[in-house]
């Protein structure tokens, strides 16, 4: 019988790493939303819950909270963009709620690793599904900010810089 593997490529054991070292900076490091921030927790007081795109977000359902494997990022994305760019509207929920599902409908994961430019327009396409007119435009363009942050560090091995908002902006009537 014939030996084979699986080959990783360089980048794509770059990026793993850096996403590993990424999440443990901003779990262990980063004090936004307070020190005593219980990281463990998937809904966090005052700050924001993981809940899946179209749960309820105030939801206690357990089965309602993030895959287990995207949480993890999307904790840290989350505490990481309001540590540098604070907003009330936390879109950055709305578009990590519409990537874990197009991850899990594209590729029965939902490893941020495995996300392409498809999965991104896949995730547009659900933002639009779920959100009213501006705030699928504002989930968007929080998709764009995602896509640029996880190539400029590094974190997947994918070069999402490119992909742009297809979701149009609500004209003012």
């Amino acid at each position: 019988m014939a030996e084979i593997f699986n080959f990783t490529s360089k980048s794509e054991i770059d990026a793993a790493g850096n996403l590993h070292q990424f999440v443990e900076r901003c779990k262990t490091e980063l004090t936004v939303f307070g020190e005593s921030l219980e990281w463990v927790k998937w809904r966090w007081p005052k700050a924001g819950n993981f809940t899946k795109l179209g749960a309820n977000s105030r939801t206690k359902d357990v089965k309602d909270k993030l895959d287990d494997e995207f949480i993890e990022f999307a904790k840290a994305y989350f505490r990481y963009q309001q540590g540098h760019k604070p907003t009330g509207t936390k879109n950055e929920l709305k578009a990590l709620r519409a990537v874990e599902k197009a991850l899990l409908q594209s590729t029965q994961r939902a490893s941020i690793g495995n996300i392409s430019i498809s999965t991104l327009d896949l995730a547009a396409q659900l933002m639009v599904e779920s959100y009213a007119g501006g705030s699928a435009y504002h989930g968007g363009r929080e998709l764009e900010r995602l896509a640029v942050f996880l190539t400029s560090k590094n974190l997947v091995s994918s070069d999402l810089s490119n992909w742009k908002n297809p979701i149009p902006r609500k004209t003012d009537e």
